[in-house]
This record gives structure tokens, C-alpha cells and sequence, in this order.
């Protein structure tokens, strides 16, 4: 089912937070496992469920597997996840 496209002023100061520290973690090359998301973000359980499944309904994050766990990727990337390698949409 598609969704349609979400409007970054409508997330939480939580869900910014996480989406911020799950870039950082594939910028740094480490899977965004829900355990490296919680202590990079620096939340507890309870929330950090509570965001990732709101933010997997709307469409930002999905879910897949890597290296035998559970690992959250945004659904639509802007940004390269190779340091020192652009990617992204043209400013024009």
C-alpha cells in the first residue's frame, strides 16, 4: 500500500530524534538495530516502540532484516550513506 508523502513538521520531537540518530548510525556505517537506535538516541523501550511503530504506520521507516536482527530504514533516503559520497536531490 503506498503512502503519501509525510510532512516533516508533522513528526514528534521524538520521531525527529529517532529518524536523526537512524541516519547518523547508517552514516556511521552500524545497522539501525532497535538496541543502537535506543542508545543512540538515549530512550527508553516503551518509547522507542511506541515511535518506531507510529513512524513505520506513516510510511517513514520500514523493516528488515540484516545480519540477524531487526534493523529500521527510512523509506525514502536523501542522503548518501557513504561519507564523502553526495547523493540527493539537485539543488536547482
Amino acid at each position: 500500500m503506498a503512502h503519501p508523502p509525510v510532512d516533516a513538521q508533522t513528526l514528534t520531537d521524538t520521531g525527529t530524534h529517532i529518524f536523526e540518530a537512524i541516519a547518523t548510525l547508517e552514516f556511521t556505517g552500524r545497522h539501525p538495530s532497535h538496541a543502537a537506535i535506543a542508545a543512540a538516541a538515549r530512550l527508553d523501550d516503551a518509547v522507542l516502540d511506541q515511535a518506531l511503530a507510529e513512524m513505520t504506520t506513516l510510511g517513514l521507516v520500514f523493516v528488515h532484516e540484516a545480519d540477524g536482527e531487526a534493523v529500521y530504514t527510512p523509506m525514502h533516503r536523501d542522503w548518501s550513506t557513504e561519507p564523502d559520497q553526495a547523493e540527493g536531490h539537485p539543488m536547482t
